[in-house]
């Protein structure tokens, strides 16, 4: 049967050949079978865009923690490196850790995905970094320091950022959040979050040349600050602390206080403390090493210009004290207890560190370095 069947086909296709050659030629038969008009059918990909954004017939589950979400395989592999690399073709389900990919930022990053001008919201932006970063899409993550990197995050701003890139343990982020804190400083200091910072964060916003003070007792008193708030802790990190304080920065008056020890109770086991206490002799020995005007007054000025730039610490950011609470702090008690009683002041008018001015130096400054964003009142 299979024989004449095959037998039929050799003798119809034969025959069929036979009368193209004779009757007919390829050239007549295509113009016969062009069409007089264009076909309006419905082009392919809205169709299936379409079909895709309402989730019909989805082909893959992706689960993160409790949360089940419906996907198409297809547009997640075609921005997402980890989607086209580690999911094989068919698997039906992604399991996907929700400390580094949360259910709510990997419905952000699907929805951008089918549609790139979806916004995304500030609450949103480090945790959908860190679910970018693990499913290694390159274009959202540029999206996302498009928005992060970004002059107007600075302040309180920043540190908002930086207390959510912590969550995600997200390291370029953290310091660099951290080093965009200037009038708020202060402010930071009264705050439960200033005290647990970690070492390594302390130290980083210790560094910082620009955290805005109105003396460098500020940084000291704020270091003392951290220390107390778990003694028992941190008493052994007493010598790293006090290094990032730039005690040559400092009044005469205020190292001569710390030199004899007169200072509150509470501070003793830090001015005591060896390394304390050959940095404020060194900050006094060089002062009175630097040469003297006429006058008998110093002739060492802001930029330090009389000492080698190895031996006179980088300046910080000043604040100009204008309000009358700020005035009244300047011109007050400078010791550990005025100091804390200012932190209470600031904790009562959580706002008022908008209204710091900076030293007309600093404020060209930091407009060159931030266009002036640090600057203002807003």
């Amino acid at each position: 049967m299979e024989q004449e069947s095959d037998e039929f086909l050799q003798h119809f296709t034969t025959s069929t050949d036979s009368f193209l050659r004779q009757h007919i030629s390829t050239d007549q038969l295509e113009a016969a079978f062009t069409p007089l008009h264009t076909s309006n059918r419905t082009a392919l990909w809205p169709l299936m865009e379409g079909k895709i954004k309402r989730h019909e017939n989805t082909d893959l589950q992706v689960h993160i923690a409790d949360t089940l979400v419906h996907c198409h395989l297809l547009p997640l592999q075609c921005f997402s490196e980890y989607f086209e690399h580690e999911v094989a073709p068919g698997q039906p389900v992604v399991k996907l850790p929700a400390d580094q990919v949360p259910p709510a930022a990997f419905q952000i990053v699907y929805d951008w995905i089918l549609d790139p001008n979806r916004p995304l919201e500030w609450q949103s932006f480090v945790a959908v970094l860190s679910a970018a970063e693990y499913l290694r899409i390159p274009a959202l993550i540029e999206r996302c320091w498009q928005y992060l990197d970004n002059p107007r995050v600075v302040e309180n701003a920043a540190f908002y950022v930086f207390l959510q890139a912590r969550r995600y343990e997200n390291v370029q982020l953290q310091p660099m959040m951290l080093r965009r804190i200037c009038r708020f400083f202060l402010a930071l200091v009264s705050t439960l979050e200033f005290c647990e910072l970690s070492l390594d964060e302390l130290s980083v916003l210790l560094a910082s040349n620009i955290v805005a003070v109105f003396d460098e007792t500020d940084v000291f008193y704020a270091a003392c600050q951290w220390l107390m708030y778990d003694w028992t802790e941190r008493q052994g990190s007493i010598e790293r602390v006090m290094e990032l304080v730039r005690f040559e920065r400092m009044q005469t008056a205020d190292l001569a206080r710390f030199c004899v020890f007169q200072e509150c109770a509470e501070l003793q086991p830090i001015l005591r403390h060896p390394t304390t206490k050959q940095l404020v002799d060194r900050a006094l020995a060089s002062i009175c090493a630097r040469p003297s005007s006429r006058n008998g007054a110093s002739a060492d000025d802001a930029s330090g210009r009389w000492l080698p730039a190895h031996r006179r610490p980088t300046e910080r950011v000043r604040l100009v004290a204008e309000s009358k609470e700020t005035k009244a702090y300047v011109a007050g008690d400078t010791s550990y207890d005025g100091f804390n009683e200012f932190l209470g002041v600031l904790r009562e008018q959580p706002n008022s560190w908008r209204t710091f001015r900076l030293t007309e130096e600093n404020v060209d400054l930091l407009e060159d370095m931030f266009g002036g964003c640090t600057v203002s009142d807003g």
